[in-house]
This record gives C-alpha cells, structure tokens and sequence, in this order.
C-alpha cells in the first residue's frame, strides 16, 4: 500500500503533466492556428502595400508627365493665337511673351523653358549647359516637322537628379507649324516621391523598359547600375511590361538579400516603378507574433505548475471538474468559468483559472478583431485606391471606362508599344460616342428591338465617326471607334470587312466591349459568371473575333491582371 508521501507525490505528477496539457495545449493550438491565418493575411497586405506604393507612384509620375504635357501645350496654343490676332506682330519676339515664360517658368518642374519660332528666334534662357542646350535643339527641329518631342533622361550640373526634354510644336490658326515650345522637365518631384517611400522601410526605382536605372530613393542601397537589369522581377517587366509582385533575390555576394518586389509600367512612356522591400523587415509582425505566442505558452506553463502543486492537496474531484472545463476552452468554448466555491485554497484556483481563462479570451478576441482591422484595412485602401484612380480622368464613366480598363489591359499583353496602348484606350472610351445621334426611345427600349429600330442602332459606329472626323488628331483612333462591330470572319457592320481588313484597335475593341456586356447587368440578361464569360468568348475564337485578341484576353484572366471593376464587379460576383 502507497505511504501518503508517496501518495502525494504521484498526485502533484498527475496534477502537473494535466495542468499543463490542458492548460497550454489549447492556447498554443488556436495561437498556431491563428498565427497561420495572420501570417497568410499580414503577408498578403505587405504585398497589397508595396504593389499600392508602386501604382501611386507610377499614377504619380503620368499625372506629372501630364501636367507637364498640359503646360507646354497651353503656352503653345497661346502663342498660336497670339499670332493669329496679332497683327503681323511676331509672338515669339514680343516682349509680352516674356512676361508668359516667366508665369510658366514658376513651376518648380519646369525650371527651363523656349519658345522659338521657324527661324529659331525667340526667347530662351541663357548660359545653359551644352546637353540641355542640344536636346532643346533637337526637340525644337522635331517639333517644326509637326511632332511632339520626349527625350532620354540624363542628370546635368545644375540638376544632378537629371531631366527630360519635352516639346511641343505651335500651330497658326491655318495649321502650319510657326516654331516650338520646348522644356526641361526636372525628376526633382519623382525622387521626392520616393524618399517619403524610403520612410516606410522600402526601397524604390524608377527603370526604362531597358532596365537602365532613371532614379532611386535611396543610391546608398543601389547596387551598381548594370546589375539592375539581371534583377528578376525587372527582366520580367522588359518581357512584359505588366503589374507583377513577387519574392526574390536582389544583389550577388555579400550584398545579396532576400526581397519582396513589385513592379508597375507608367502609362504614357516607357518606365516602371519598382518597389522593394527586405522580407526580414515585410515580415518582422510575424515573428513578434511567434515570440509573442511563446511567451505567452511559458507564463501560462509556469502559472499551470503552480496551481498543480496547490490543488494537489484538494480532492481531485474539483480538479476533474477544471478538466472538463479545460477541455471546453481548447474545443472553442472560451467563455466556459470555474465557480468559485470550496476551501479558500480551491477559490483561488478557481479564480486564478477563471484569470486565466479571461486572458486566453482576451487574447483570441484581440488577434480576431486585429485579423478583422486587417481585412477592413486592406479593402478600404483597395477601394481608394480605385476611387483615386477613377477620379484622376472622370470625362466618362460606366461601360465606356470599364471597356477602355480592359481593353488597355488586353492590348499590353499583345505587346503593343505605349503609344499603340494609348490610342487604344482614347478609341475604346469613345467607341459609343456615336449613340448620342440615336434617339433615346431607342437607346433605353427594355425589350427587343424592331428591325428598323436595329438598323438606326446600326448607324452609331459611323456617327461616332464623324462626329469624331472633325478633329484632326482623332485620326488614328477613328477606326476602332468605326469598326468595332466588325466580325473575323465577315458580316459585320458597317463595312461588312473580315480578318485582317478590321483595323486591330477595332479587334481589341470588340472583345473588350463584349467582356463588359456579359459581366454587368443588362435589360435583357443578368451579369454572368466570369469563368463562363471568358469561355464564352473563347468559343467565338476565329468566327466573331480575331484569334490572338481572344488568347490575350485569356492570358490576361488566368494571370489576374484582368478584373471587373465598379458595379459591374458587384454584379458579376452576385450573378
């Protein structure tokens, strides 16, 4: 028979080896458990932040090639004006002019700034060094043969951060080129923009589609320059200039280290952002949390070992009841209490679990509600970065934006060059313009309509057209605005033309413009599915649309660079 010493011994083991089973084991269970769902979620947000630094970035950059677009141009026609209504008076030689450059010349990305006329006489600054002078030359002398100038980047004494040259050329009232306004752009604002990245533990780039460094946020942490073009994710963006994320070594040798990266294409010209940051920093919340956790699972050992050798002089019926409601808590039930009822001693154990039970509590509803602010935070950036993003151009909305969106997205993975992209865009948000000669008891019938009602419908393509026609420099998108009714195979409308005859901006158009009818809400049909829209599409490859429009679309779904946006996503995903 057990002595009571020996008797007490075993129970103290007992009581031990239970209280730390059922003590720990279900914190560290639902921690490890959690801890899974917050590493996916907080790595998955630092992916979402870096791709969001990149694309503001890169918005950031087109809204100031833009503004800059925006400004030369407008010098440019006041000086075609000034001309017109002058009187014979020379624009580029009168002194007023003067007074129009210096206004100009307040923008601090504009520090330099000509205006010349055919005969290269106007006004220009002086003493400017040789590379600027000899862009501004050669940007003059293109802009007289009738076209825009964009140089190459390149960093001068007086701006070490480098520039651009962009010109414009002045037309009189008649057309004819009369001379040029031409400007240095200085990349002071860019490498701005990328210092305040710099503050969030990032690194950040701006490349040509060369992988040629144009400037970064920080030279200190930059390799040298003709190892960036070996870096992964830019030989991707070289191949195809498209939004890409992903991990990856960054460096060779002792400055190799392990990044997470994301790069973003500039609309308008051919650079992308990069934007970098170490994983050791991207994911330091992850092991804070594992540190964290493990200190949480010892304290609650240590306090486990401690009420064991106290109830280990109790009777083990109350213990056999704190069991059971250990086992409630590691099951989910974590409001489960221990009434607090017999000796002094088995109170306070009660009480001490109850503590105990409150803090496992607490801590489970404190990582929900952080995975829940987590999750609210991610979908509310994701939604001001689209309301930014719509914002910047709100001349249309609706179809007619959503169509442009795709199209742009189907035309950069054909591999169109930025300018082809551009004119795609421009073609597909005014491909419906046409509709505004139809008769709107046409336009919004709910039901179907009559032949003759379909042959006025019929007509828009060709309204747009010449609607369209009357501006010159519509020129080159007419054509997907007239055709994009079109079929492959024939028997389209308006001109009836097959394959290779539809001009292709029309081909991106057609598909793009079918996409967005099936994914939103219609009189006629609901929003449907995206896996059976694309299918769908596919189905008509070779018949209704060019082939290599269709793969592209396809491409784009399957690499999820292709998103319904606005309410036509609303409708889709509840179709």
């Amino acid at each position: 028979m057990a002595s009571p010493r020996q008797l007490r011994i075993r129970i103290v083991t007992v009581l031990l080896g239970a209280f730390a089973a059922v003590s720990v084991l279900p914190l560290l269970l639902s921690h490890v458990r959690l801890i899974g769902i917050n590493r996916d979620a907080l790595k998955t947000a630092e992916e979402q932040y870096i791709l969001r630094s990149a694309v503001k970035i890169a918005g950031d950059i087109d809204a100031f090639l833009l503004r800059a677009q925006g400004r030369l141009q407008t010098i440019a026609d006041g000086l075609g004006l000034a001309e017109r209504i002058g009187g014979g008076t020379d624009p580029f030689t009168y002194a007023g002019t003067g007074r129009l450059l210096a206004e100009a010349a307040k923008e601090p990305f504009l520090p330099v700034l000509q205006t010349l006329n055919a005969a290269g006489q106007g006004l220009k600054p002086e003493e400017l060094e040789g590379a600027i002078q000899a862009e501004l030359a050669r940007a003059h002398q293109t802009a007289l043969r009738g076209e825009e100038y964009l140089g190459e980047t390149f960093p001068t004494r007086a701006f070490p951060d480098g520039g651009l040259v962009k010109g414009v050329p002045v037309r009189s009232a008649d057309g004819r080129v009369i001379g040029s306004v031409c400007g240095f752009l200085s990349l002071l604002p860019v490498k701005g923009w990328l210092e305040e990245e710099k503050k969030r533990d990032v690194v950040a780039y701006v490349v040509d589609r060369s992988g040629a460094l144009i400037v970064a946020s920080d030279p200190s942490q930059l390799a040298p320059q003709e190892f960036l073009p070996r870096v992964e994710l830019v030989r991707e963006f070289i191949a195809h200039p498209v939004r890409l994320t992903k991990s990856y070594v960054h460096g060779e040798g002792m400055l190799a280290r392990r990044v997470l990266g994301t790069v973003a294409p500039v609309e308008g010209i051919d650079w992308g952002v990069l934007v970098e940051k170490d994983e050791e920093k991207a994911y330091a919340s992850v092991a804070q949390m594992t540190r964290t956790t493990s200190l949480g699972a010892a304290l609650a050992l240590a306090m486990a070992v401690a009420v064991a050798f106290v109830a280990a002089r109790l009777l083990s019926r109350p213990v056999t009841e704190l069991v059971e409601k250990v086992r409630a808590i590691a099951g989910g039930e974590y409001k489960q209490r221990v009434p607090v009822r017999g000796a002094r001693e088995l109170a306070e154990l009660s009480e001490t679990f109850n503590s105990m039970s409150d803090a496992i509590e607490r801590s489970i509803e404190a990582l929900k509600q952080a995975a829940r602010e987590n999750q609210e935070l991610f979908l509310n950036s994701i939604r001001a970065l689209a309301a930014a993003i719509d914002a910047k151009d709100p001349y249309t909305r609706g179809h007619s934006e959503r169509v442009a969106r795709y199209s742009v997205v189907i035309a950069r993975h054909m591999g169109l060059t930025p300018e082809e992209v551009r004119k795609v865009r421009i073609s597909a948000l005014l491909h419906d313009v046409g509709k505004i000669g139809i008769d709107d008891r046409i336009l919004r019938k709910p039901t179907a309509l009559t032949d003759e009602e379909f042959d006025v419908m019929k007509t828009h393509p060709v309204k747009g057209a010449l609607i369209m026609g009357q501006i010159p420099q519509m020129k080159d998108v007419i054509p997907g605005m007239k055709f994009h009714h079109e079929k492959w195979s024939g028997g389209g409308y308006p001109d009836g033309l097959k394959e290779g005859e539809i001009p292709m901006l029309a081909r991106i158009i057609a598909v793009a413009d079918t996409f967005d009818a099936m994914t939103t809400t219609r009189p006629y049909q609901k929003a449907m599915q995206l896996d059976y829209v694309v299918s769908r599409i596919q189905s008509f490859s070779g018949s209704r649309f060019d082939p290599a429009v269709v793969a592209a679309l396809e491409k784009a779904y399957t690499s999820k660079d292709l998103e319904v946006v606005g309410e036509a996503a609303r409708m889709a995903a509840s179709a």
